[in-house]
Formats: structure tokens, C-alpha cells, sequence
């Protein structure tokens, strides 16, 4: 493609409009991320055998190690990280728009609104997500191409980004295997002529071997470190804490105390592969499969849901694509701006809808989405209806559906994790560093307060916990400073003979040190 100088404008305005926000979310934080960051300083420090990690991918760990090389604070690196994964988003993007049929001014629009929604994807999570949208946009956009079939080259550059994805995010590895088979499938069917079906099966046996080649590396790492065969520990483990029958959220939450899984773990979320959990409720296989559809259909209702919040037009574009489809059901005939986003949209939103789904997870679809949208758009504006006052006034509306929304949730969210930051250096001057922390609630802003005090988090009390267990257990972990958060179960009696180091200042918190245990 050659020089656009719309799309670097617009990509000046995103590093400015981003740069200007980052202050309002440079100490965003969340567990995930936590857990990113330790992995990345592992990498730095040497310790290759704890960074390698079957839960957390590890390229946007990789992709950390040269800010934090530098000596960029680690919150503050994820960040700026974030804006250049922005920028490189875009740009995809705009790769990926001229595989859908759509005037100048259209795909102009897109661009523009996808700024906020790029800049949300980047700050309100420390995760991969929004790395793994841009591998697989990227992807997408040379999958979806009428050149696909020119050569070799393309196949071997679709295994490499799959193997790319893969790294980010190990439900890539299913996802990237379903979608290239399927499409190779789809373009061979497609395909008219015979010199273009061989070049689909070259492209798609190139292809499958540069993914197996970067996919089995790693793959042979956290088989090695874990004994046994598998693709990455996530997938089962998330399944378990929100899907499977007698699911209770993700263990760390409520199965009690748990020892980091090493000696430079902060807590046992940084690899909750070794958390033992026990096994869910029995159900014969009538019942298990009921409430397998119960789950998918909640999934879905919500993946509907996370869709309108993203723009209110989102409906309308979806009903859109299906008469679309209705008007021409037929795999040749039908066009690939039709095709092909509805199968990558389909897979992606099914897959997910059998384990588990965040609005973070969507970001490919939300993206699919604008594209689509701007086909529609195409599509309508093709019709003696829409004069050009009509089209313009058509253009705003659809650029306020993705930007409002985006917009607003940028500003509903500024400042946070800004609190729990200025908590913890306050609390420095009370809390050695290196301590050990224990809980008996509020596992989320524990585990961040531990951070920002550079301290080891052992977790939550379990529920219902005898007295003389949790004295118990307090003492077998060598816990020094004991959170009493004021939502959460609270033996006052079992504390009484400890110092109170906050003298109940902190609303809400009361933090005890048993360093001089009785």
C-alpha cells in the first residue's frame, strides 16, 4: 500500500490525544497485569525457568523488556506499550479496510473513531488483548485479500502471525488452527480455476508449518516445565472458574491462603497453573450438557450486550449482514466483505462463548464491526435514497455511535487505581518491603496494594474459617501483615493481641502487624 497521509494524521492524533491521557491512567492496574510485569522482570533478571509460563503468554512480556530495561517504571512502561500497540492498530486497520468495499470518506470515518476505542483497548487493561487484536487484524487482512492466492509467501506470512498470536494469548492457538482451515476451505471452494486451488493448499501447507514450527517451541517449554502435553493452562482453568457445573469464579478468590508458587512469586497468581482446585460438582452427562447450553446462551446474551455497548448501531449492522447474507446464500456467490468477517465473527464469538467472555476478549469483533458497519454504509449510499446531505448526516451518526461511547468510558474511568497507589506509598513508611501479606477479603485491591509495596500477597481467608485455623495458617505462611477490610469476615477478638499500624485512619481498612506473633 502506498503512503497515506490521512492515516498519519490520524495517527498523530491518537499518540497526541493518548500522550494527553496517559497521566489520568498511568497507575491503572489489575492482576493480569501484575502478573505480566513479574514475568517480564524474570526475563531480565535471568530466571528464564520461572518467566517460561503456561498461563500467561509470553510475547507482551517480551515486548515490556526494553522499557523496563531502560528504567521506565513498569506501570507507566505498560503504557506507553499500549499507545504503540495503538498506533500499529490503526495502521492494520487501515491494511484491513481495503478488503471491504467502501468510499474514501467511510473508511476515513472508521479510522477516526476507532482513536478512543484504540485508547480504551490500551488503558483500561494491563493484558494482551489489545496486542492479540492487532496480530489478528493483521492476520485477517492478509487472509481476507484477493491476492491471497499469488503465491506461496502469503500462507507462511499467515503462520507466522498465527504463531505470533499464539504468544499472546494461548487461546489463539485453537482459534488460529479452526479459522485457517476454514478459510483455505472457503477460498479453495471459492476458487475457479485450478492454478488457484493449488496455490490455496500450498498456502495453507506453508502456513500450518511456520505455525507448528514457532507454536512447538513454546509448547515443548511448558510441556517440559509442567510435565505434561499442552498448548497453554488458561483455557481449563478459566473454564473451571466460570463454566463448569458448581463454578465459583477463579479459585484464588475463595479457596482460601495459597503460597506463591516460588521464592520471587508475588502470589499464586503469577502461575495459577499449580493452584489445586477441587474437582467441580458430579452431574450425569443429561444434566452436564443442559447446563453447558445454559452457559453458552448466557454467553451469548452477553456478547450481544458487550456489542451494543460498544456502539448502539451495533444491531442494526449485525441485521444488516444477515440480509445480506438472506439476499445471496450461496458460498460463491455471495461477496468476501460478507463472508469472511461473519465466519471470523462466528468462530471467535462461539469460542469464547463456551469458556468465558469479557469485553476485552471482543476487541476483534468490535473492530469487524466498524468494517462491517462501513460496508453496510457503502451499500446504502450505492441507493438514489441518500442524497448527499442525507449520507453525511448518516456519516456523524455512525461515527458518534463508536465514538460517544468509547469517549465516555475514557472519562468515567480517569484517575483510576490513583488511590490505591497514593495508599501504598503512604503506607511504606509502616510496611518493609519484601513482607508477607494476608487478607480476609477484598483479593483484587490486596493483591494491588502488596504490589505498590513491593510485598508478597498470600491471598484471602476462606470462608467460614475456624478461629484456631486461621491462627494457624497465619503462622505457617509467615504472614507479617494481616488486611481487615471492613466488607469482608473479621475475627477482631483473633487480632486483639496485634498493633494496629493504621490506628484506623484508612476508612474501610484496618492493617495489622504480626511480626511479633503471640
Amino acid at each position: 500500500m502506498k503512503f497515506d497521509l490521512r492515516l498519519v494524521l490520524i495517527l498523530v492524533v491518537l499518540v497526541v490525544v493518548g500522550a494527553s491521557l496517559v497521566g489520568h491512567y498511568r497507575y491503572q492496574i489489575n492482576p493480569d497485569g501484575i502478573s505480566y510485569i513479574s514475568v517480564a522482570q524474570r526475563y531480565l533478571s535471568g530466571d528464564f525457568g520461572g518467566a517460561i509460563n503456561g498461563y500467561w503468554g509470553p510475547l507482551y512480556s517480551w515486548l515490556l523488556m526494553p522499557f523496563l530495561y531502560f528504567g521506565i517504571e513498569a506501570l507507566l512502561a505498560t503504557k506507553i506499550l499500549s499507545l504503540v500497540v495503538g498506533a500499529a492498530t490503526i495502521t492494520v486497520l487501515w491494511r484491513l479496510s481495503y478488503r471491504f468495499e467502501m468510499t474514501e470518506a467511510i473508511r476515513t470515518v472508521i479510522l477516526l473513531a476507532a482513536v478512543p476505542a484504540v485508547l480504551t483497548f490500551g488503558f483500561f487493561y494491563i493484558t494482551p488483548d489489545a496486542l492479540l487484536t492487532c496480530i489478528i487484524l493483521f492476520y485477517l487482512s492478509v487472509i481476507f485479500g484477493a491476492e491471497y492466492e499469488s503465491g506461496i509467501k502469503k500462507g507462511i506470512v499467515c503462520g507466522v502471525l498465527g504463531g505470533a498470536a499464539y504468544l499472546s494469548k494461548s487461546f489463539a492457538f485453537p482459534f488460529f488452527i479452526a479459522h485457517f482451515v476454514m478459510m483455505s476451505a472457503v477460498r479453495f471452494l471459492r476458487s475457479e480455476t485450478g492454478e488457484g486451488r493449488k496455490n490455496i493448499v500450498h498456502n495453507f501447507l506453508a502456513g500450518a508449518a511456520a505455525f507448528a514450527v514457532i507454536s512447538g517451541i513454546w509448547i515443548e517449554l511448558i510441556s517440559s516445565k509442567y510435565g505434561r502435553l499442552t498448548f497453554g493452562t488458561s483455557g481449563k482453568t478459566t473454564y473451571r472458574a466460570a463454566a463448569s457445573p458448581g463454578a465459583q469464579g477463579s479459585a484464588v478468590l475463595w479457596i482460601g491462603f495459597l503460597e506463591p508458587p516460588d521464592e520471587t512469586a508475588m502470589s499464586a497468581w503469577e502461575d495459577p497453573s499449580y493452584v489445586q482446585v477441587p474437582p467441580p460438582e458430579a452431574m450425569d452427562a443429561w444434566s452436564r450438557f443442559g447446563h453447558q447450553v445454559e452457559v453458552i446462551g448466557r454467553h451469548i446474551r452477553k456478547i450481544g450486550d458487550f456489542c451494543m455497548e460498544f456502539s448502539p448501531l451495533a444491531l442494526v449492522i449485525g441485521v444488516g449482514y444477515v440480509l445480506l447474507w438472506l439476499r445471496r446464500f450461496n458460498i460463491k456467490a455471495i461477496g468476501p466483505e460478507v463472508l469472511y468477517p461473519t465466519i471470523t465473527v462466528a468462530l471467535m464469538a462461539g469460542a469464547y462463548s463456551l469458556i468465558w467472555v469479557r469485553d476485552r476478549y471482543l476487541y476483534v469483533i468490535f473492530m469487524l464491526l466498524m468494517l462491517m458497519g462501513g460496508y453496510v454504509l457503502g451499500r446504502l449510499f450505492a441507493s438514489n435514497f441518500f442524497t448527499k446531505t442525507r449520507r453525511w448526516a448518516l456519516l456523524v451518526v455512525f461515527f458518534l455511535s463508536f465514538v460517544v461511547p468509547s469517549s465516555q468510558s475514557l472519562n468515567a474511568k480517569a484517575g483510576v487505581g490513583k488511590g490505591m497507589y497514593g495508599l501504598g506509598e503512604a503506607l511504606k513508611n509502616f510496611v518493609e518491603p519484601g513482607s508477607h501479606i494476608a487478607s480476609n477479603a477484598n483479593w483484587g485491591a490486596s493483591l494491588f496494594l502488596s504490589y505498590h509495596l513491593g510485598c508478597r500477597y498470600y491471598g484471602a481467608q476462606e470462608k467460614d474459617i475456624s478461629r484456631a485455623k486461621l491462627d494457624r495458617q497465619l503462622g505457617e505462611y509467615e504472614i507479617d501483615y494481616y488486611l481487615a477490610w471492613g466488607g469482608g469476615p473479621f475475627d477482631q477478638a483473633l487480632l486483639a493481641g496485634y498493633r494496629e499500624i493504621t490506628a484506623g485512619r484508612i476508612p474501610g481498612l484496618r492493617i495489622y502487624s504480626l511480626k511479633n506473633r503471640r
